[in-house]
């Protein structure tokens, strides 16, 4: 098999409120679907932006192919046998309190020899270009060099699929740039999957592209094709701007 088969992927959530009404009586919990039955496949080798408006399902799908913190309620998520995920998010974890190099070299050392982790470090925080920041702790770093060390972090841990949610969010242009020039040499060595709400960063950066509306796969396709020739009504408005 070639990359990650989601197939009739169904996530509910139900919350419980603490909420006291008439009589000394509990709301009712209220439960809400998230991802309505979505199959979709992620080619190996190549990345794909999902799009689509907040609270569409997006991070949901990206976590459930992560599966560490969340699963399915129905449906099931097929990669290559030995493949394993990483996943980046907004916020990527760092330890303040240590050095650059530190904070990639305790994220690599598991099963490591210290010869093998000392490469490894070394490899990644050439990698994501701060070799020159590697004494400094994340206290001392921009924005945008934290979510790039926070994305050394995350290879540390030699996956083959990398799932980044929103990673450039919160960057300015310049810092974005430089996630994005990443992304697109990783590529060649990791299956990619992307949540964006910029569609000028999907257009730039992505080998494919799926629209999510309402926790359903509105679209999905070859970047240039769907942007240019968007098959459903829905897309097109979206990518037009009709509906945000």
């Amino acid at each position: 098999m070639n990359g990650i088969q989601v197939k009739n992927l169904v996530k509910t959530y139900t919350t419980q409120s603490t909420d006291i009404i008439l009589n000394g009586a509990k709301r009712p919990s209220t439960t809400r679907t998230v991802l309505h039955g979505v199959s979709v496949d992620f080619p190996a080798g190549k990345l794909t932006a999902i799009l689509g408006r907040s609270g569409c399902g997006k991070s949901t799908l990206l976590r459930l192919i992560d599966g560490t913190k969340d699963a399915p309620d129905s449906g099931e998520i097929v990669m290559p046998e030995g493949w394993r995920c990483a996943l980046l998010s907004p916020d990527p974890y760092v330890i303040t309190w240590t050095s650059v190099e530190r904070n990639v070299a305790m994220a690599a050392g598991a099963g490591r020899t210290p010869e093998e982790r000392l490469e490894l470090t070394k490899k990644l925080v050439k990698l994501v270009r701060l070799e020159d920041y590697a004494d400094m702790t994340p206290v001392e770093l921009s924005t945008g060099m934290r979510q790039r060390l926070g994305l050394a972090r995350v290879l540390a841990s030699q996956a083959q699929v990398l799932l980044m949610d929103e990673p450039t969010s919160a960057l300015d242009p310049i810092s974005t740039s430089k996630i994005e020039e990443l992304a697109m040499e990783l590529k060649e060595k990791y299956t990619i999957v992307i949540v964006t709400h910029n569609m000028q960063q999907a257009v730039r950066i992505s080998d494919h592209t799926a629209f999510f509306l309402l926790g359903e796969l509105v679209e999905y396709g070859q970047t240039e094709k769907l942007f240019s020739q968007p098959q459903d009504k829905r897309t097109e408005d979206y990518i037009t701007g009709r509906f945000g």
